[in-house]
């Protein structure tokens, strides 16, 4: 694999063309200038693949939905450290904490949810972008790889 730097614009257009979950940009790219050849997407597995294929993420309602689907998958999986994302916060805002009233004292319209099968709640009123970067600092904390990151990141705006 060779790496190269691209500008905003064009991967933020490569994102809009992903058909699934797992695509990689090199496979975006086949497709769109018609190359043919193999996909990439065997050497793009991680230890999310499964849950971000699975229904209840595919079928989670909008945004919010997949957001505490992917974080109750998280949760299940990094159940002794998930504590660590008690501390990721907003500047006046709480984003995770062990109950709803206490995301509800940090602000206005939080609309806190629990996370799936878990004793954790998730402030959920915030852009699209927001809760992007939030699971971004939530699975780079508990350390998943730079691939699950970036494909849980964006499965919950596809």
């Amino acid at each position: 694999m060779i790496t190269i730097e691209i500008e905003k614009d064009i991967y933020d257009y490569l994102l809009k063309k992903v058909q699934t979950f797992n695509e990689s940009p090199s496979d975006v790219l086949r497709r769109e200038l018609a190359l043919g050849g193999s996909p990439t997407r065997a050497q793009e597995t991680h230890e999310l693949e499964e849950v971000l294929n699975s229904s209840k993420v595919k079928h989670a309602r909008g945004v919010v939905g997949k957001f505490v689907e992917i974080l109750g998958a998280v949760y299940m999986q990094k159940k002794g450290e998930f504590d660590l994302v008690l501390s990721i916060r907003g500047r006046g805002r709480t984003y995770f904490a062990k109950s709803k009233k206490e995301i509800e004292e940090s602000g206005n319209t939080t609309q806190p949810k629990q996370i799936p099968g878990s004793p954790y709640w998730a402030m959920t009123n915030s852009p699209t972008s927001q809760k992007q970067a939030v699971l971004r600092e939530v699975l780079e904390s508990l350390g998943y790889s730079a691939k699950a990151v970036t494909a849980a990141v964006n499965a919950i705006a596809a």
